[in-house]
C-alpha cells in the first residue's frame, strides 16, 4: 500500500515537472507554516531529494484545509462557504499545478499563512455561484 501512494505521489510530482518553481525544498519549508513554504512543497521537481515528501505534505494540506472548510460550512452552519468546488472535482494535482500558479502570481501573500493562501487561491480559483437576491414583500 505504501508502494501505491508513494508511486501516486510521485507520479503527481512529475505532473508539476513544468510549474514553476518558487524555491528549492529545504527542511525549513517543512515547518514554516507560510504559504510561500506550502508553494515551495507543492512546487518540488522530481530531481529534488525531498519530492516525495513536498508532494505527500501538499496533498495533505490542501486535503485538509477543504475538508476542514466543508466541515466549517455545511448546510445548516451559519457560515457561507468561501469557495465552491466544481461537479466534477478537480484532481489534486490540477489543484496543486494551480495552486503553484497562483502563488506565483500573489507574492503579497507569500508571508501569510499557508492556511490563508489556500482559502484565498480556492476562493479565486472556485468562486461559488452567485445567489439571487432576495425580493423584499
Amino acid at each position: 500500500m505504501t508502494t501505491r501512494w508513494t508511486g501516486a505521489a510521485l507520479a503527481a510530482a512529475l505532473s508539476l515537472a513544468g510549474a514553476p518553481a518558487l524555491a528549492q525544498v529545504t527542511p525549513d519549508n517543512f515547518v514554516g507554516g507560510k504559504t510561500s513554504d506550502l508553494a515551495a512543497l507543492c512546487a518540488a521537481g522530481p530531481s529534488d531529494p525531498n519530492v516525495v515528501s513536498a508532494v505527500n505534505f501538499c496533498h495533505g494540506f490542501l486535503l485538509a484545509v477543504g475538508q476542514f472548510h466543508g466541515e466549517l460550512t455545511q448546510r445548516g452552519s451559519r457560515v457561507g462557504p468561501f469557495f465552491c468546488l466544481p461537479d466534477p472535482r478537480p484532481t489534486v494535482a490540477s489543484i496543486t499545478g494551480a495552486f503553484v500558479t497562483w502563488a506565483g502570481a500573489n507574492p503579497q501573500y507569500a508571508g501569510s499563512s499557508a492556511a490563508e493562501g489556500v482559502v484565498r487561491f480556492a476562493t479565486a480559483a472556485y468562486p461559488c455561484p452567485r445567489r439571487p437576491a432576495r425580493r423584499a414583500s
